[in-house]
């Protein structure tokens, strides 16, 4: 039986006046993908940026696994388990894959600052560990082959894999994947599907937040659409395709897409 892992309830962001989030309420449920959609300033960054503790809410709650969110730092909601990627690549591009992977174990690394410099034997014990732990997310992303390579000499659609698997290496139990599919090709597009959908088979709740729309209907079990901040439909992709609101605000039209 799924319980729901994530729980927004009236969410609200005014930047100066502008109400970019406007009384968001849903919940995600464990073991699902759960897609964001809607136009551009709809609100989905936004969203990220409240459920990460980048932004504080002006109103309303957030709830990650019984835990309340609001005033909470990034760095305490990371380590109760939540992880994203970014719109823009965030790589040390002159670090090799595996070590920019590593960065993302960091939560999880339990020596000091003083043991490290003087490279105690806890702190190989433990460097191996995090190792581990990133060659098993490059394996996962297909990127085991590479872990020795300069990230910077990678191609674009790897770089957002590497991305990926930096973020699984934190072990998180929610996943927000933020325009993953942007700037990649149509076999990028299709390896991405199914990465996500192994993601989702190791265990790994996802939240999506997406504008390739085959893509978005093809992998999700349940969808989200804002529309200038507010909620305009939640539903199942069938059911999403099929609401004239939803069409009339974002999809432009009757067109059905593979699900």
């Amino acid at each position: 039986m799924t319980h729901d892992l994530l729980t927004v309830e009236g969410l609200e962001q005014s930047f100066g006046g502008v109400m970019a989030l406007a009384g968001v309420s849903f919940q995600t449920p464990a073991g699902l993908i759960y897609a964001v959609i809607g136009p551009n300033g709809a609100g989905k960054t936004t969203l990220f940026n409240n459920l990460c503790g980048f932004y504080q809410p002006s109103a309303g709650s957030i709830r990650f696994d019984g835990h309340e969110l609001r005033d909470l730092p990034p760095h305490r909601i990371a380590a109760l388990g939540m992880a994203r990627t970014f719109q823009n690549l965030q790589l040390f591009f002159n670090m090799t894959v595996i070590e920019n992977v590593m960065v993302g174990c960091h939560l999880r690394a339990r020596t000091g600052l003083l043991a490290a410099a003087l490279r105690l034997p806890q702190v190989r014990r433990e460097e191996r560990r995090l190792r581990t732990w990133a060659s098993e997310a490059l394996e996962l992303c297909d990127l085991a082959d590479r872990a020795e390579q300069p990230a910077g000499a990678l191609p674009y659609g790897l770089m957002k894999r590497v991305e990926i698997a930096r973020a699984l290496a934190a072990k998180p139990r929610l996943l927000l994947l933020d325009e993953p599919a942007a700037g990649l090709n149509d076999t990028e597009t299709l390896a991405l599907r199914e990465l996500i959908a192994r993601i989702r088979a190791s265990g790994v709740t996802v939240l999506l937040v997406e504008h390739h729309m085959p893509l978005v209907m093809s992998v999700s079990d349940r969808l989200l659409v804002l529309d200038y901040g507010s909620v305009l439909a939640e539903g199942s992709p069938a059911e999403i395709q099929a609401n004239p609101r939803v069409i009339a605000a974002y999809l432009g039209g009757a067109v059905q897409y593979a699900v």
